[in-house]
């Protein structure tokens, strides 16, 4: 399942800028984070498009089509919340 152009370059603006963010997954689980970039991760060696980012000085693969919502917390000129 792929997410629409549109809110993937949501993901893209918030990656190429740094952008501190909060990601609302769909199961309901909020993570704050600083967006880094976009990666394919093998899991249950399915190619899964995510967004790396980093958490507490760690980076960590979030799924797309996991994401409810992104919410920017660094003000930007781009956009403040999208919903998926």
């Amino acid at each position: 399942m792929n997410i629409a152009c549109q809110l993937y370059d949501y993901i893209e603006i918030a990656c190429m800028n740094n952008l501190e963010v909060s990601v609302l997954l769909k199961d309901g689980n909020t993570i704050k984070g600083t967006a880094l970039t976009t990666v394919i991760d093998k899991r249950n060696d399915v190619a899964t498009e995510c967004m790396q980012m980093s958490i507490d000085n760690t980076k960590q693969n979030i799924a797309l089509i996991e994401i409810a919502q992104l919410h920017a917390i660094t003000d930007n000129p781009h956009f403040s919340s999208v919903s998926f």
